[in-house]
């Protein structure tokens, strides 16, 4: 089982896999929740990188995770 590097959810943009990661999901749900419009991310060409305090904020708000 490989490793989550602390630092690596720290950073303002995290790509797909760390965002699964961060939140304890898979990747497919991430991509649920981008269609739905309840993530942050930008997208250049093939390249999809999230903003993860905008997306901790949205999440919030939904309710989809909790404030610790």
């Amino acid at each position: 089982m490989e490793t989550i590097d602390p630092l690596q959810t720290r950073r303002r943009f995290a790509d797909k896999k760390t965002l699964a990661e961060h939140y304890g999901v898979s990747q497919r749900t991430i991509t649920n929740w981008m269609g739905a419009g309840l993530l942050v991310f930008i997208k250049v060409r093939r390249v999809v990188r999230f903003e993860v305090s905008a997306c901790d904020d949205a999440l919030l708000e939904y309710g989809f995770i909790k404030r610790v």
